[in-house]
């Protein structure tokens, strides 16, 4: 008898998001899952059948996960091979029938005060879970729910998993028990930790390069283990450095390290001096360690905006590139719209909006680390662009030629920027990188957590020999549909990479954003 346990009805997009919910040869045991179905019945919708059977025509991952869904469905019932009276009697389930997928009586309808039309999905989602209720109950499905008092309703352990806030408080106002479903993470890893330690073991740092394990252990007992690559962001208690350090001007980050899980040790960074540009936090030093490390085959990078995620991976690439390591950069932006195939031109052309902050990093560069455009910026800011500023400025010695003062400063850092891009860059969509080996290459995976799980996992196999990979993005800004902060990319990437001596992971702070000081308040406030 099935009356002792609870019964759960599956809406469609838990199946979509979490298909490893129903059992099959393919499927993988959910970790830490919110709801235990092992002690339970689980109910399927005929009609997320029929959303399903739509979705499988579909190139997208939706339809992907739809595919694997009805396969997993279709060799569950062809093995427990349910009659219609099985169906129809919930309240006898034995062992041998977990999992049922359930029509509607066309009679139930008569007995309810509202009945949903053929195309309300939702609605006859609603519907199923209440026939499931009255089902559980014995009630006759043509008289079910009539008097039959909400309080009763909701003592039966029937229950809509859904993580559509609409269909759930749809389902509220009708006296069904909701619930989301999804996978219980830990407080999100950040590879970093800013804490305070002995003047002692600050000292014996600062001086000798390291910090053996066994004196951490010693100093700091009461601290969480280390994990492969984290960063130590230490300071002294009292703030009492050792005579002569000035934390303020030390531009080598001294008081940050990382635990290099082969030596066993706390060491200095090793890098830092060597990346292309100045750094200016402590977010951006652990940030460009991590990046130079030829160690290190993929990079984590989570944070607000404004703190240098893209900035700095597009300027490392073009870089690297330029030194040889890698032989061009492959750009795999999200596009959690699909709207690539509705625009005009071929696909780089399509694809361009979604590259431009890569291009805008390249730009930025040039301004700063380029003599000749800094000092053409210094000169449109002085002298403006008139007829009367270019007679002064080439009075001083500082016009360029006449045939380049025609062509204004943003259109000869556009053609510059164009001839850097199409000797070293790539961008591709996301569907495209299935099935590539980024060998040699470069690979940034911008905006990350509009990527589903799938979609991340796709892309972290990607790596190739001798390649490396950036994952940036920032989980408080998630714009696809139906991705939360429990089941994005950015998420699973974090968790899965974790504690791998080949990966390092980055989380930068609201007081670390640089773009603007107005952007540095909306990050503070967001907090």
């Amino acid at each position: 008898m099935v009356l002792n346990r609870p019964i759960y009805v599956l809406d469609t997009n838990v199946l979509v998001d979490y298909a490893d919910v129903l059992p099959g040869e393919d499927s993988k045991q959910p970790i830490n899952p919110t709801i235990d179905f092992s002690d339970a019945y689980i109910v399927v919708p005929s009609v997320v059948i029929r959303e399903l059977s739509n979705f499988k025509k579909e190139s997208s991952d939706r339809g992907i996960a739809a595919r694997k869904v009805l396969r997993r469905m279709r060799a569950l019932v062809e093995k427990e091979n349910p009659t219609m009276e099985d169906v129809y009697r919930l309240n006898t389930l034995d062992d041998d029938h977990r999992i049922v997928v359930l029509p509607v009586d066309k009679n139930f309808h008569r007995a309810l005060p509202f009945y949903p039309s053929d195309e309300d999905m939702d609605g006859q989602i609603i519907l199923t879970a209440l026939s499931a209720v009255a089902l559980k109950n014995s009630l006759p499905i043509d008289k079910a729910i009539v008097n039959h008092s909400m309080a009763t309703m909701q003592a039966n352990d029937v229950v809509l998993v859904t993580n559509d806030n609409g269909l759930a408080i749809r389902a509220r106002e009708r006296g069904l028990l909701t619930m989301r479903y999804g996978y219980q993470y830990p407080d999100p890893y950040t590879g970093r930790r800013d804490i305070t330690v002995p003047k002692e073991l600050f000292e014996e740092f600062y001086t000798g390069g390291s910090i053996s394990l066994e004196t951490w252990t010693k100093f700091m007992p009461d601290e969480p283990e280390l994990v492969a690559n984290e960063f130590l962001v230490m300071t002294p208690e009292n703030n009492d450095y050792p005579l002569g350090y000035d934390p303020n001007c030390d531009w080598e980050y001294g008081n940050i390290g990382r635990y290099e899980v082969r030596e066993e040790a706390i060491v200095k960074l090793r890098y830092l001096r060597d990346f292309p540009v100045g750094v200016k936090n402590a977010g951006q030093a652990i940030y460009a360690e991590a990046l130079m490390d030829p160690n290190v085959s993929a990079v984590v990078c989570t944070g607000p905006a404004g703190t240098g995620k893209t900035y700095m991976a597009t300027v490392y690439g073009y870089s690297a590139c330029s030194d040889g390591e890698f032989i061009g950069v492959t750009v795999v932006p999200c596009d959690c719209k699909n709207t690539h195939g509705y625009l005009p031109g071929d696909l780089d052309e399509k694809m361009d909006p979604d590259v431009q902050p890569m291009k805008n990093a390249l730009r930025n560069y040039l301004l700063t680390e380029d003599s000749k455009y800094r000092k053409e910026l210094a000169n449109l800011k002085k002298f403006g662009t008139g007829a009367e500023g270019r007679k002064k400025a080439k009075s001083q010695g500082d016009c360029k030629e006449e045939g380049n003062g025609k062509r204004s400063l943003k259109v000869k850092l556009a053609d510059h920027v164009d001839l850097i891009w199409s000797n070293w860059f790539t961008n591709i969509p996301i569907c495209f990188a299935r099935g590539r080996d980024f060998a040699h290459e470069l690979a940034i995976f911008d905006e990350f957590q509009d990527q589903t799980v799938s979609q991340a996992d796709t892309l972290i196999k990607r790596l190739g020999q001798d390649g490396k990979i950036v994952i940036t993005g920032d989980i408080k800004q998630i714009h696809a549909p139906y991705i939360d902060e429990t089941s994005s990319g950015l998420t699973y990437a974090s968790r899965i990479l974790m504690d791998s001596p080949m990966v390092a992971q980055v989380s930068f702070t609201e007081e670390e954003v640089i773009r603007h000081p107005l952007v540095k308040t909306v990050a503070m406030r967001q907090k």
